[in-house]
């Protein structure tokens, strides 16, 4: 089994979507935390998305929690996009080689 060639636009493309997300749970965390998230199926979506908060701080945040402070708070929120980006197209090239062996 043999990956694609490494697709940089795949990987860009999948970081700013990673990025994108990532904000929108760091602001439904951020609604949650400080008690504004409305009532009824606002506040059902802002609880969802806190929680998948969670996943998309791994792993920086999670391994280095003591050390995430500050602008360094945002840049391993970067850091963690990045990896989500690249493991994004590293799984995209592994189903296009397998459908293009098959």
């Amino acid at each position: 089994m043999r990956f694609g060639k490494f697709k940089i636009l795949t990987f860009i493309i999948a970081t700013i979507i990673c990025c994108v997300l990532t904000f929108i749970t760091l602001a439904g965390a951020g609604a949650v935390d400080e008690g504004t998230e409305g009532k009824g199926i606002l506040r059902a979506i802002a609880l969802i998305l806190s929680k998948l908060f969670y996943v998309f701080r791994f792993p920086t945040h999670t391994l280095f929690f003591d050390f995430m402070d500050g602008s360094r708070f945002f840049i391993g929120l970067f850091i963690n996009c990045i990896i989500y980006g690249f493991v994004t197209e590293r799984i995209i090239s592994l189903l296009k080689s397998r459908q293009i062996s098959k």
